[in-house]
């Protein structure tokens, strides 16, 4: 996403109100089929391609078992293939690994085209650990397929909530629904949007889930919206996240959350209430944003610039908890 403009959704009208080494057990998952390269339609609603039906058990997947502990390592906009921001985001997500990520999440800006694609994602799956995708609203629906199966002929342990929307991960069920929420704010033909028929299997899907089944951590490159400037859509005063995802984010539903795509709201934690949560708190209602990770500096809500973050979200039960990982000589 262009660093000389602001994210496109800041220009949504108020009248809508309404992304070192494995653990041993990481060589135990097993490989996720290639998925068939998606045509690129011209408009996209409902589209399989975009999001398989999440109630089928085809698009389920299991992809670690049980362990007591699960840490997700979450990024989002990865954005530039360039020599310099490829070592830096290596470093980034060694820093993830080293801190005891289970499975990576990247939610979101994770390049232009096949080719830079292929290259920012195999940073992620470079580690042997299980990385799951989240498109945003660039990702042209069969570069990324394409992209996706190249590094699954190389080994990689891969897997798009496009096609497979529920990851069980043992200690969490990781739900994802991709795109963007309007096809105004597409910045590709091909790339994915959501409409409400989507957000209704998702909900009803969630309502089926029993005390017994893992706590669900969602997936989505929008936020939901938010009340207020501390809030993970917060953006040139405005809150320009989704409100259909609201009622989503409770107890019985997905008590746990990872999105991204507002960039200057990232680093950011809340709760249930819309509270801020603080670095290595527990809740048992946690919804973050990462941030963009790539190495340009991005101008934050409150006044700095950052350069370079993610996020470690660790399950423990029903609670969990979150730190922001920066590397040392980036921050600010």
């Amino acid at each position: 996403m262009p660093r000389d403009r602001r994210l496109a959704l800041v220009s949504i009208p108020l009248a809508f109100a309404c992304a070192q080494k494995p653990p041993a057990a990481a060589a135990d998952t097993p490989l996720p089929p290639a998925q068939q390269v998606a045509p690129a339609p011209a408009q996209q609603r409902n589209d399989p391609s975009c999001a398989a039906p999440i109630e089928l058990p085809a698009n389920r997947a299991q992809i670690r078992a049980a362990a007591g502990t699960l840490r997700i390592g979450a990024l989002a906009g990865l954005k530039d293939a360039g020599e310099e921001n490829v070592a830096h985001l290596r470093n980034l997500v060694a820093e993830i690994v080293r801190r005891g990520a289970d499975v990576l999440v990247v939610d979101g800006d994770v390049g232009d085209n096949l080719d830079e694609q292929e290259t920012l994602l195999g940073v992620l799956t470079d580690t042997g650990l299980p990385v799951i995708v989240g498109a945003g609203n660039r990702e042209v629906r069969g570069e990324l397929d394409a992209a996706e199966n190249e590094l699954r002929k190389k080994g990689a342990k891969l897997w798009d909530v496009s096609h497979t929307r529920v990851l069980d991960a043992g200690d969490a069920l990781i739900v994802g629904l991709p795109g963007t929420l309007d096809r105004r704010f597409l910045h590709a033909d091909g790339a994915c949007v959501y409409v409400q028929r989507d957000l209704d299997a998702l909900a009803a899907f969630l309502d089926r889930l029993s005390a017994k089944d893992a706590p669900a951590v969602l997936v989505m490159a929008i936020p939901p919206r938010g009340r207020d400037q501390t809030a993970l859509d917060a953006s040139d005063g405005q809150n320009v996240g989704d409100p259909r995802l609201v009622p989503l984010l409770t107890r019985r539903r997905a008590p746990f959350g990872i999105f991204g795509q507002v960039w200057e709201a990232g680093g950011r934690a809340i709760d249930g209430s819309g509270a801020p949560i603080v670095s290595g708190s527990t809740s048992d209602q946690l919804y973050l944003n990462p941030g963009a990770a790539d190495r340009t500096s991005w101008p934050m809500g409150g006044g700095k610039h950052v350069a370079g973050q993610a996020a470690l979200l660790t399950v423990q039960g029903r609670k969990a908890s979150v730190e922001f990982v920066r590397l040392a000589s980036e921050k600010s």
